[in-house]
């Protein structure tokens, strides 16, 4: 079995290493990647005129024609980016910010049932994500004051709270997954899948991204690191007791005889200071037999 201080040292790192990756991820923007080949489009407008005269505008105004990624914050475009969308550099690339966690009142209004549960477990993503990143850095903090202090209970806290926070990443991420779900199969009105046009499907590739993966090792670190804090906080509390039992053998004196038995003639029961003269009448007065127990 692994010593206290390499759990703890085990724990630390995983937790540290997880703590790192789930905040890569929230500030990054591949949580999904839609790649669209817009030359395909472009030559199927010229076989068909009246389409592009039907979709010309789309074409480089509305997002769906464009390649992008999207992250939990902001949608990001590598290639070509829409006309008069006012975007901004991300770690340069031209991104926007996702506007659908607070539509305009007028829109909210007239949303569907679904497009309002869509609304609302978005926000559930994100408020349980930013929640978990919160209670990481808040246990790490007690994990630190535990290791200076050799605190059981401050490493079985850490451990205890990591699990919750495992808990909230898994609800954050269910959530992700269902209003990917929703925007891909089940909502049938703009600008969700279900409503494009037959060319825009036809060339536009779906990928899950490189942020979700991080994501998701990321929570897989700190339950790693949470089920080594509570192992630590378990083999500290043996290494304790073993150390107590050490400390107090060391004043303990052995006996050699049976307490209710009777010692016999001559018998040193105080070995560590020998023998009694010849002729000494002896510390207690206890006759010839030394003690006996009588009545057994």
């Amino acid at each position: 079995m692994w010593s206290s201080t390499i759990l703890l040292s085990l724990s630390s790192v995983f937790g540290i290493i997880g703590l790192a990756l789930v905040l890569a991820a929230a500030l990054t923007d591949n949580w999904t990647e839609y790649q669209v080949n817009r030359r395909e489009v472009i030559n199927a407008f010229n076989r068909e005129p009246e389409l592009n005269v039907r979709l010309k505008d789309a074409f480089v105004r509305n997002v769906n024609y464009f390649s992008r990624n999207y992250g939990l914050f902001q949608i990001c475009f590598p290639d070509s980016v829409p006309s008069d969308i006012g975007s901004f550099s991300k770690y340069g690339s031209p991104c926007i910010d996702n506007t659908d966690y607070f539509p305009v009142e007028a829109v909210q209004e007239n949303y569907s049932s679904q497009q309002t549960q869509r609304l609302y477990f978005m926000r559930a993503n994100v408020a349980t994500y930013v929640l978990g990143l919160g209670v990481v850095v808040v246990c790490l903090a007690i994990a630190g004051i535990g290791c200076a202090r050799q605190s059981r209970k401050a490493f079985m806290f850490t451990g205890v709270g990591l699990l919750l926070t495992v808990l909230l990443f898994a609800v954050s991420m269910a959530c992700w997954h269902y209003v990917n779900y929703l925007e891909r199969a089940v909502l049938e009105m703009a600008p969700f899948y279900k409503s494009w046009e037959p060319i825009l499907k036809s060339t536009t590739r779906f990928n899950f991204g490189w942020s979700l993966v991080v994501a998701w090792v990321g929570i897989l670190f700190i339950l790693f690191a949470s089920v080594f804090f509570i192992c630590s906080a378990s083999r500290l509390k043996k290494e304790e007791e073993k150390a107590l039992s050490a400390k107090h053998g060391a004043y303990m004196m052995n006996n050699y005889y049976d307490k209710g038995a009777m010692v016999p003639y001559g018998y040193n029961t105080y070995a560590g200071y020998g023998n009694y003269p010849y002729g000494y009448a002896g510390q207690y007065n206890n006759g010839y037999y030394g003690y006996m127990t009588y009545g057994r």
